[in-house]
């Protein structure tokens, strides 16, 4: 039964994000202005537990040891794609440039460990990969 009810609650966690997730991205428009940061800032609270400062501020070995350490693998991908959404939706500058760089890293890092592919994945890859160019 507490198998069961890990897995339920990991379910749970995964759906609450998608959910996140899915209304960040329907609020994106491209020829829009950026969203209030307070929204970001409360995915980053809400379901990873810390503040998006400190977050950003990982260098990409630390960050891989709080995303080993701290969060379940089913975690890794979405906090990925928060990074990406987040970079969408901010000003170009280093700050985004930073976000790009944590989305890549950790899709690549999740599709390795999981030994996964995703055409999804490969797209925002390409997607982060044009926009590091710019």
């Amino acid at each position: 039964m507490g198998i069961r009810y890990e897995k339920d609650t990991i379910l749970n966690w995964i759906n609450e994000m998608g959910k996140f997730l899915r209304l960040l991205v329907d609020k994106y428009e491209a020829f829009d202005e950026p969203a209030e940061p307070a929204v970001v800032e409360e995915g980053y609270r809400n379901f990873f537990g810390k503040d998006r400062d400190w977050l950003l501020g990982l260098p990409q070995n630390e960050l891989l040891t709080y995303v080993e350490q701290e969060l379940q693998t089913e975690q890794i991908r979405p906090l990925a794609l928060l990074f990406l959404r987040d970079a969408l939706l901010s000003p170009a500058d280093e700050t985004q440039q930073q976000l790009l760089r944590n989305s890549k890293f950790l899709l690549e890092h999740v599709s390795q460990k999981l030994g996964s592919f995703s055409f999804e994945d490969y797209g925002n890859l390409t997607l982060i990969a044009e926009r590091l160019q710019k």
